[in-house]
């Protein structure tokens, strides 16, 4: 059963009309037939409404029973599109810091006394080599990523 079946059998267990449900939830009558014919999918502050006001639990809901459904499976993405988007601005901001501590060290190279054994010398080729892995390390990656995801579309 999908999701769409599932909000329909909580409305229609409750003899309750579109309208009547919208009204209970402060959505619009459309909002509610959009989720019943699959057109639109709730947010998951709304599924939390709807599972609290019809007192059906979110397992039920979202499951209709043991398997999944487009509403399982948009969820698991979600879950997943975060998590990978948090991943690249870590990454991101590494490689700023890394690049950003490269340009001190030479900074501070160039203020120091000048003999190849100048410790700044060292730390700055490494932290700029570091800085530039990491963005296209993250780039690659990035590109790999929305390559596949076009592919599979």
């Amino acid at each position: 059963m999908n999701f769409g079946e599932n909000i329909k059998k909580v409305r229609t267990e409750r003899n309750m009309t579109q309208q009547q449900m919208a009204d209970k939830l402060l959505v619009s009558r459309q909002a509610v037939s959009n989720w019943e014919n699959d057109r639109n999918l709730p947010d998951i502050e709304m599924l939390i409404n709807i599972a609290l006001t019809f007192e059906v639990s979110l397992d039920e809901l979202i499951l209709g029973g043991h398997t999944m459904n487009n509403m399982t499976e948009k969820l698991i993405k979600d879950g997943s599109e975060t998590r990978r988007a948090s991943l690249n601005v870590k990454l991101v901001r590494m490689g700023l810091i890394l690049f950003a501590l490269g340009i001190l060290a030479f900074i501070c190279g160039l203020l120091g006394p000048v003999h190849r054994e100048n410790f700044f010398v060292d730390a700055t080729y490494a932290f700029f080599f570091a800085g530039v892995v990491t963005f296209v390390f993250t780039g690659v990656k990035n590109i790999f990523q929305f390559a596949v995801r076009k592919h599979n579309r």
